[in-house]
């Protein structure tokens, strides 16, 4: 892309838990559902020109499994799970990968705020505090402040996803974690198409839209940390 392209670019960064309790039907349907995002890339051109979208998968520590990138152009990489869940970690390692993401587009490229999608189907195990490097994420003094919207399933709890989210917090109300992650991959995607046709038309954005229906969703007000 040159920073003589048409479209502001809408910069989306996956923070997907791949602890162990992810192993099995979670982790194989998000492996099965990236391959649907990227295709969406190649269908429709004018999500393809707006979104660049980064994966970070976080564990004991977090790993970018693929930088900010144009989705349609790159080979998707297989998740596998590790081992424990640190939500410090996750958060210090979308913070770098964002600032290398930003930073790597053409000099010049207008951008949107960045939006995390957080998705996790437990509780931080780690002994330290995971706040201190949320609130260095969400700082907005910081030019590349995200946006986060979190997404909590199985053994997730209500609160955490709360103080996650900046705005936009969910919980999944499917029983079966397989059906839980396919549900939240859907709305991802439907989510990055809706927000990048409607960033488009600068005359028609309503911003940051987000595809949960309330059949697989239940929203949570966010809480200040």
């Amino acid at each position: 892309m040159s920073s003589s392209e048409l479209f502001t670019v809408f910069p989306v960064f996956l923070l997907v838990d791949v602890s162990a309790s992810m192993s099995g039907g979670p982790i194989e349907a998000i492996n099965k559902a990236m391959p649907d995002l990227q295709h969406e890339m190649r269908a429709n051109p004018m999500v393809g020109e707006i979104a660049r979208v980064g994966l970070i998968t976080f564990s004991d520590e977090a790993r970018v499994a693929l930088p900010l990138c144009d989705l349609a152009e790159v080979q998707l990489p297989e998740l596998v799970v590790e081992g424990g869940t640190n939500f410090a970690a996750a958060f210090r390692g979308a913070r770098q990968a964002i600032e290398a993401g930003m930073t790597s587009l053409p000099k010049g490229t207008p951008v949107y705020r960045p939006v995390i999608f957080f998705m996790s189907d437990g509780e931080h195990q780690a002994r330290e505090d995971w706040v201190d490097a949320l609130k260095q994420l969400t700082d907005r003094s910081w030019k590349f402040a995200p946006e986060v919207v979190s997404f909590g399933f199985a053994d997730a709890q209500r609160e955490s996803m709360q103080k996650i989210a900046t705005r936009f917090a969910f919980v999944c109300k499917d029983s079966d974690p397989v059906t839980q992650v396919r549900e939240i991959m859907n709305a991802l995607i439907g989510s990055i198409r809706t927000t990048s046709t409607s960033l488009a038309d600068p005359a028609k954005s309503q911003g940051l839209y987000l595809d949960t229906p309330t059949e697989h969703f239940t929203p949570l007000p966010a809480l200040t940390v």
